[in-house]
C-alpha cells in the first residue's frame, strides 16, 4: 500500500490536478530555500547522496540544482483531492504546495523534464529532500507537490503559512 501511495503522489505531482483554489502565491521567505534537482541512478562526479523520504533509499542529486529560489516567482499552500484507484477507499484531501516558476525557471524545468536521464526529480527544502516524484511529462510554468509528513512539515517554512 505504501508503494501504491508513493506512486500516486508522484503521479499527481506531475499531472498537476489543480482541483482546489490555492492561497495567493508568495515569495519564498529569505531564510528558506527550495531547490529542484535532477537525479541519477548512480553516484558520479557531479552528484551528492540524499535519502528518498518515502522509501528510505539512497538517491543521487545531480549538482547544481535545476531550479533554486531565484527561479521561483511564488509558492502557496493548498489542498488537493486524491481520488483512489479502483474506488477501494474514499477520496481524501491532502496538503499540497503550488510552486510557480518565473521566466528564468520555467525553461530550466522544462529542459530538465523533457527526455530526462532519470525518471525522477528531487524537491529539496532547507537541505532536506521532501519529495522524489516521477516525471510523467515535461513540466514548466507551475506544478503542485504532495508528500508525506516530511513534506507537510516543510510547508510553513517556504510559505509562511501554517498547516
Amino acid at each position: 500500500m505504501q508503494i501504491r501511495l508513493s506512486y500516486l503522489i508522484g503521479l499527481l505531482f506531475v499531472l498537476g490536478c489543480f482541483q482546489s483554489q490555492p492561497s495567493p502565491p508568495a515569495f519564498v521567505p529569505p531564510r528558506a530555500t527550495i531547490e529542484i534537482f535532477a537525479t541519477s541512478p548512480k553516484a558520479g562526479p557531479n552528484t551528492k547522496p540524499a535519502t528518498d523520504p518515502l522509501s528510505g533509499a539512497t538517491i543521487h542529486l545531480v549538482t547544481p540544482p535545476v531550479v533554486t529560489n531565484a527561479d521561483i516567482s511564488g509558492v502557496a499552500k493548498t489542498e488537493m483531492t486524491v481520488e483512489t484507484v479502483g474506488g477501494v477507499a474514499p477520496s481524501t484531501t491532502v496538503p499540497a504546495l503550488d510552486v510557480r516558476l518565473n521566466a528564468t525557471g520555467s525553461p530550466k524545468m522544462l529542459a530538465a523534464t523533457t527526455n530526462p536521464a532519470s525518471p525522477s526529480i528531487a524537491v529539496v527544502v532547507n537541505g532536506t529532500v521532501i519529495s522524489v516524484p516521477k516525471i510523467r511529462q515535461p513540466i514548466s510554468g507551475s506544478f503542485r507537490i504532495t508528500g508525506d509528513d516530511t513534506f507537510i512539515n516543510a510547508i510553513p517554512s517556504v510559505t509562511g503559512q501554517t498547516n
